[in-house]
Formats: structure tokens, sequence, C-alpha cells
């Protein structure tokens, strides 16, 4: 029995017979055999591949890919046996690219011309408790320390990167204060504030990933934790003996504000050949303050747009409700004529039932007598406005005439204090 095979030799096998051919010749189940191939990610044919192959035609052959992960590269199909100097030369050959020295990005070393920084002893207010956070935490296996929490600005730094870091919130605070601008953390926000004005920006360092080229040592974990029982026991998650990847600290350092303007105002800051963070301090504060007076005059404009909008639909009903008052005010009008007309009607018919001695005429007559006594006190000319101010169709001052399109031509826009 073969104890063990390249990922290359068994992508030859499994394409050339049937997988229950090829289990057979290597003395193992064909199911076992598949879980080998997709653990170790030999791409297989498909049942339609052989079936066209069979019938004379020229099936599409997953073309093999090499793996980035030097572990999956040999194939064990007998785990207790050893390997022989064949094999160990193959394990070798996949593993070569691991055994060489490790190629790390190499930190940014700014111009150290453009560097006017030194360490902060008493930080900012809104500053020392990140600072005491960031002086206090214990980089991680890559160098990188992580902080968040309640009160604290969410960053991730390399251990070399710290002292800058607070070297630049507080000169920022400290710039801001003096020109009556304020700055709070919000998670990974720097929130810089003035009245109810805010922008946010974030400062951060620049962390590269690249893939994990592993040790031989870590191979040799990693190939002893697949022999191992845990590995074959499903009740168990897979455990990879080395990280996927390396995250590097370049020491590059930048600024962004995390807002947008319609004048194409500046975002970005960063360590640059020509000058770090520290030699742009000035600028970068003016730009905050600039920032502010931006968001400042872009929230007058919303709410004087939104005051509009307010004084139009006011205006849309009000002219509604004198298009309704219009129709009440007809509808008034068509009832005085109509009450005229019937008091003429009811006064020429009374004249002609006057004469008739009918009882039952006579209770009529009596009905109507009251009848034309009501009309013609609605139509008094003593009473009739204050029947008329009943209705309150014709009021002294009307409370539905338009109103000036602009507000604030009446009263001044409101000031910040009352915002």
């Amino acid at each position: 029995m073969i104890a063990h095979v390249t990922r290359r030799e068994m992508y030859d096998l499994v394409w050339a017979e049937p997988l229950e051919a090829v289990a057979a010749k290597l003395g193992t189940s064909h199911w076992r055999l598949k879980d080998l191939c997709v653990r170790h990610r030999v791409p297989l044919p498909t049942t339609a591949y052989w079936r066209d192959k069979a019938a004379g035609k020229r099936p599409r052959q997953t073309i093999f890919a090499s793996s980035a992960d030097s572990a999956v590269e040999l194939i064990s199909l007998d785990p207790t046996s050893p390997s022989d100097p064949i094999v160990e030369e193959r394990l070798q050959q996949a593993r070569k690219a691991a055994t060489a020295p490790r190629r790390l990005l190499k930190p940014r070393e700014p111009n150290t011309r453009t560097i006017e920084w030194s360490r902060i002893d008493k930080p900012h207010t809104a500053v020392s408790l990140t600072a005491h956070t960031l002086r206090r935490a214990k980089p991680d296996h890559d160098g990188i320390i992580a902080i968040s929490g309640e009160g604290l600005l969410s960053m991730r730094l390399g251990a070399g990167s710290i002292e800058r870091a607070i070297f630049i919130l507080d000169s920022i605070a400290r710039g801001l204060e003096a020109r009556e601008i304020s700055c709070t953390f919000a998670g990974k926000h720097v929130e810089v504030r003035r009245g109810v004005d805010k922008v946010p920006f974030i400062l951060a360092e620049t962390i590269k990933r690249q893939k994990h080229e592993p040790t031989v040592d870590e191979l040799k974990a990693e190939e002893r934790y697949r022999r191992s029982a845990r590995y074959r026991d499903w009740a168990f998650t897979y455990e990879r003996q080395y990280p996927e990847f390396d995250y590097i600290a370049t020491g590059e350092l930048t600024i962004s504000i995390e807002a947008w303007s319609t004048d194409q105002r500046r975002r970005n800051w960063r360590d640059n050949t020509r000058a770090t963070l520290e030699a742009q301090l000035d600028p970068i504060i003016e730009e905050l303050r600039g920032w502010i007076d931006y968001r400042r005059d872009d929230r007058l404009k919303d709410e004087r747009n939104a005051r509009l909008r307010r004084r139009a639909e006011e205006n849309r009903k009000r002219t509604e409700a004198r298009t309704k008052r219009e129709e009440e005010r007809d509808e008034l009008l068509d009832e005085i004529v109509e009450m005229g007309r019937k008091a003429e009607q009811l006064r020429s018919w009374m004249a002609w039932a006057a004469d008739i001695e009918d009882t039952e005429t006579q209770r009529m007559l009596d009905w109507a007598r009251r009848r034309l006594g009501e009309l013609e006190r609605a139509l008094d000319p003593a009473s009739f406005g204050d029947w008329l101010r009943e209705r309150t169709l014709f009021p002294e001052v009307d409370p539905f005439a338009p109103l000036p399109a602009d507000p604030d031509q009446e009263t001044p826009p409101p000031q910040d204090g009352a915002a």
C-alpha cells in the first residue's frame, strides 16, 4: 500500500481513472479517498465527465492549482507509516518556500526632518484616558495594540506609533480649544464640535495584511495535529496550528474626515515623503475649523429650507381652507335667497287662504305664520349680523389669509444659541 502521495500525483490519478479504481489501487475505500481529496483541495471529476469520456468526447478537465498552504501538499494515506527518503524529499520541496526567511514589510520610517514631536506627560483632558490606556495596553503576537471602550478612542496601532498618536491627538485638541472648538471621542471617531455642529475624523495607522508563511516547526505541528484523533473527530472544530495571515504595522499614520462637502474640501492627510502628520498639524486644525464653519452654514441652509417648506405647506392648507370657506359662503347666500323666496311665497299663500274657514286650513295657517316669523327674524336687518357671526364666515381678521412666502421676512432666523 502506498503511504504518501503529493497533491499533483493524486490529481493525475483521479483524473486518469474513476475514483473506485484509484481507491482499489491505493488500498483504501473510495469514500475515504474522496474525503482526502476534498480535505487537500484536489479537484475531482464529476459523473458527467466520465460519461462524456466514455462516449468518445473530450470533456473539460479542471486545471490543477498549486496551494499556498504547504501543509496540504502531501497526502498521507497511512498516517502510521513512516515517511521514506523520497517522501521526505517531496515534503521538503513543498515546504521550500516556508523554510526561506520570512519577508516582513519594513516599517515605514518618516523623514526625520519633518518629525517634530515629543512625549506628552500631561495630555489634554479629552485625550488623557485614551493615552493612559494605550500606554498600559500590551501588544498582540503581531506587535499591534488595540483598545476600545466607553470614553476611549477605539484604535489599532503598532507599539512604535503610540506616542506619536498621543502627541497628534493632544495637539489637535489644544489647537481646537484655542479656537473655541471642543473634541470628544465616540467609538473610532474623534468628533470635533462647536455648538450643535460636529465633524468626525479618524486617526489610524496603516496595517498591512499578508499571507502567513509557516515555518518548519509550524508545519510539523500542523502535520501532528492532522494525524491526531482530535482532527478525525467531527465533534471538534478544526484548529489551525498557525495563523492564516500576518498583520504588520507600517508606522504610517493617517487622518481621515468622515464627512462630505459640495465644494470638495480636503478630507485626508497622511505621512508622506514630504512631511509627516506632525508637520501638518496647523493646516489640519485650520481645515477642521473650516469644516465646522461649512457644517454650520450647511445646517443654517437646511434649517432655512425647512422653514420655507413649512411655510409653503401652511399656505397650501390656508388656500384649501379659503376655497372651502368660499363654498360655504355660496351655500349661505343660496340659503338666504331661498329663505326670502319662501317668505314671499308664504305671504302670498297666507293672503289667499286667509278667508278659508276650514279648521284644517286654519291650523296650517297658524303653522305658516310661525314659519314666516322664523324666516323674518332670520332676515331681520337688526339681527342679521348676529346670525352671520355665528357662522364665522366673514371674520374681521382673516385666519386664512396667505402668509409671506419667506418666513424670515417676518422674524429673523434663529441664531446658534436658540437652535
